[in-house]
């Protein structure tokens, strides 16, 4: 009996088949698809600890292998978000005119 693939196993399998086998060597494809499952197992667990040690392990490796996409141009945090908008230039209690 076949095993199924968890979510990030199989989202990791539907981009290695389109990029082909030229891109990226067997071993790569093995330790990626080895680190994907372990993600895959830690969020069975429920295991916040487990989760985040398995996500850092499997994004490095998709690093290495040249899958990361770029950086994005906001923060993601909704907090950081916060935080960087309060730099921003805005009104100030010194900008208004006392008549």
């Amino acid at each position: 009996m076949a095993r199924r693939f968890g979510r990030v196993e199989a989202a990791l399998n539907n981009e290695l088949v389109s990029l082909g086998r030229d891109q990226i060597g067997a071993a790569e494809r093995a330790a990626l698809r080895a680190q994907a499952r372990a993600v895959d197992v830690a969020e069975l667990e429920a295991d916040p600890h487990l989760v985040t040690e398995a996500n850092r392990g499997y994004l490095e490796l998709r690093t290495a292998a040249g899958l990361s996409a770029a950086v994005a141009a906001k923060p993601a945090d909704t907090f950081e978000s916060f935080l960087a908008s309060l730099g921003g230039p805005g009104a100030g209690a010194s900008d208004t005119s006392h008549p």
